[in-house]
């Protein structure tokens, strides 16, 4: 895939919007970057008749839900026993307020008690990629993939940091694991309020690495979508569109075609 070229802010960005989990499912409020924890652990459904039972922690996720994240704190520190999954949601309440080093203590502590707890990896590796520290993030970031490499985050968040290098293949391969394993994961990033923190120019170039993630895979209409997102920031380098391979399977398709006429505008 051919190289794109994405400012710091903008990669930070993409970790910030993607990156966060925690026991199963992200909690509303909660930034996708972060990892609350494991698949297996899915907090229970409020709609569900197995809800009755309101438990202490979920008790205390629904307070992180709501952005009481010092009351969560509490509620979670009195839980009994203390697990590598609570530590872990302390943390993400810590980061949330900014405070990095409790988040980072709280990470660490939840590593220690289970060394398999691919989540705490993760999120310790957004506190330090906000930080500009590449080279821990990437650590970090490859050992949560080791542990769960399955989890679209842990690539989306590892390709971040490889745009951030500017080693640009790399990254895009990245990315494409993590549409692999989540094809919608670039609508999150979108949902996440990416709009909101990039110049035109930065937000095309993202947009347009995604159409050609999306064209690689087969998928028409999304990279068509994608491309059509690039042009309303104002990307017009026709000339691009036309010889970049990744875009071959739209090559002499009408839609294709229109799309070039309005990049020559």
């Amino acid at each position: 895939m051919k190289g794109i070229g994405i400012g710091w802010d903008t990669v930070v960005s993409l970790v910030l919007a993607l990156g966060i989990l925690s026991s199963g499912r992200a909690v509303a409020q909660t930034n996708n970057s972060l990892n609350f924890g494991r698949a297996d652990q899915q907090a229970p459904s409020t709609t569900s008749s197995e809800s009755a039972v309101v438990t202490p922690e979920l008790r205390a996720d629904m307070m992180a839900v709501h952005g009481n994240y010092e009351a969560a704190i509490d509620a979670y520190r009195r839980i009994r026993p203390q697990t590598a999954e609570l530590y872990n949601k302390i943390g993400i309440a810590y980061q949330h307020m900014a405070r990095d080093e409790e988040a980072i203590a709280n990470y660490s502590q939840a590593t220690r008690l289970d060394h398999k707890f691919a989540a705490p990896y993760n999120n310790l590796g957004t506190v330090y990629f906000h930080e500009n520290d590449n080279k821990r993030a990437k650590q970090l970031y490859k050992k949560s993939i080791k542990l769960d490499a399955e989890t679209a985050p842990f690539w989306s968040n590892l390709g971040a940091v490889y745009m951030a290098e500017r080693k640009y293949s790399d990254g895009a391969e990245a990315y494409e694991k993590a549409f692999l394993l989540n094809p919608d994961i670039f609508e999150e990033v979108a949902l996440n309020g990416i709009r909101h923190n990039e110049s035109p120019e930065e937000l095309a170039k993202i947009y347009l690495a995604f159409a050609e993630i999306y064209a690689h895979a087969g998928m028409k209409t999304q990279a068509l979508l994608y491309l059509h997102k690039a042009l309303d920031e104002g990307f017009k380098d026709r000339q691009k569109l036309q010889d970049d391979q990744q875009f071959a399977i739209l090559h002499g398709t009408p839609e294709f075609d229109v799309l070039l006429g309005i990049a020559h505008k």
